[in-house]
């Protein structure tokens, strides 16, 4: 991950959004020393919702196993 000033990124937006989509490289804005914002590719953000969705249907699938949640069938559910 490359770190620049949000100053460095506004006096060159061009360049610095260039190596985000076309370097693929994850650039993070800093304010003083604090980090306040990222800009990523497209492709990661699509990776970490599929990984967010991966954790959530393995969390109900566990829930489900030990009988800690209700299942309701499609055709109940579609009546509704």
């Amino acid at each position: 991950m490359t770190t620049v000033t949000i100053a460095e990124a506004a006096k060159d937006f061009a360049g610095t959004l260039r190596r985000v989509t076309a370097k693929h490289e994850t650039v993070a804005l800093q304010r003083g020393r604090k980090t306040v914002a990222v800009m990523v590719p497209p492709g990661m953000i699509e990776a970490l919702e599929d990984a967010a969705d991966i954790r959530e249907a393995d969390r109900v699938m566990k829930a489900i196993e030990k009988g800690q949640t209700k299942l309701i069938p499609y055709e109940e559910v579609r009546k509704a």
